[in-house]
């Protein structure tokens, strides 16, 4: 997969998980957004590590969340 398609994979899964997390209020008290949040701005900042990250980590959570596994 080349970059921009790495770019492009990550972005859709973080919107996916910005979403899922902010249900439950957008707040400091919330980790799990306030985490998300935070990969997702070096992700803007195009650190190839934090891309390959999201899609590693958030990736299978985000596609079983969709699922409703």
């Amino acid at each position: 997969m080349n970059d921009n398609t790495k770019i492009e994979v990550a972005r859709e899964i973080m919107n996916y998980m910005i979403g899922h997390y902010g249900k439950n209020g957008y707040d400091r008290n919330n980790k799990e957004l306030m985490q998300v949040l935070a990969d997702e701005k070096a992700m803007k900042h195009n650190d190839m590590a934090a891309i390959e990250r999201i899609i590693k980590t958030y990736g299978p959570i985000a596609r079983s969340k969709k699922e409703g596994n």
